[in-house]
């Protein structure tokens, strides 16, 4: 009687341990971070030239490609016109040349030389189109413009370190978290995870783990790894900088980790 008591005990606290472990396995680790994206960058001027026009404000939603400021450029724009027009004059020559070389009444050199003259004025179009567009100062990506520093009349200077905006893109949202070594199998790509903000604690948005470092520094013990927000959540409320808890629900141990 008191063997089976023994083995009753025995099998009642192996369940109640694997109970217990499954419980802890589904709870979430928690970790303290900051929202933040990927692009954000100061936009400067590749020409050297005088603002003439500025087309966006702080807060003006953009697309890529969507022009924040123009130089002035009439000088550029006579450039293009010339370049143009050379290139007909030139391509009007080079078919004269081709139709005589045809007939054999050209020499080889200065078929070349018709040729050659043509190329290079196809070149010089590009160059000033090339010259023309960089004078409309654009956006690099779609996002807001969260600083404007350019005035206009302010003289810019090709390649220096003057930023005349700061465009900031409002998604995807990420979370950069720094996991504990010894926590690292519970992490795998794809694995389920919440952010709830400090602000509004009783809002909790969808998120995936999205990268897993290969390092774990050696001085803190951690490895780095991405969480990103699900897209098209919290519009309005999630922005960059926003603090708050991510939670991480272990899964499976690691399968495979990649880098971006």
């Amino acid at each position: 009687m008191k063997r089976q008591t023994a083995v009753f005990v025995i099998i009642f606290l192996i369940a109640s341990f694997k109970l217990y472990a499954e419980s802890q396995n589904d709870r979430p680790l928690q970790f303290r971070a900051a929202l933040i994206v990927e692009n954000d960058v100061e936009v400067k001027s590749r020409l050297t030239g005088v603002i003439e026009k500025i087309f966006v404000q702080r807060g003006s939603h953009v697309n890529i490609g969507y022009p924040l400021a123009q130089l002035k450029n009439d000088d550029l724009a006579l450039e293009v016109e010339k370049a143009l027009a050379t290139k007909k004059e030139t391509e009007a020559e080079f078919q004269r040349a081709k139709s005589l070389q045809d007939q054999q009444l050209l020499s080889q050199s200065d078929f070349d030389s018709k040729k050659l003259a043509y190329e290079k004025a196809s070149a010089d179009v590009d160059l000033a189109k090339v010259n023309y567009e960089k004078s409309i100062i654009k956006a690099p990506f779609s996002g807001v413009v969260v600083e404007r520093y350019a005035k206009i009349g302010q003289r810019v200077v090709e390649d220096d370190n003057i930023s005349l905006f700061r465009i900031t893109a409002m998604e995807p949202l990420l979370a950069r978290l720094f996991v504990p070594e010894e926590q690292l199998n519970g992490v795998s790509l794809g694995g389920k995870a919440e952010f709830v903000a400090n602000l509004d604690t009783t809002r909790r948005f969808s998120a995936k783990v999205k990268w897993i470092s290969d390092v774990i520094d050696a001085a803190s013990g951690t490895a780095a790894v991405l969480v990103e927000i699900a897209p098209g959540q919290g519009k309005g409320f999630l922005k960059p900088g926003l603090s708050g808890l991510v939670y991480l629900w272990p899964t499976s141990p690691l399968a495979a980790k990649t880098s971006p």
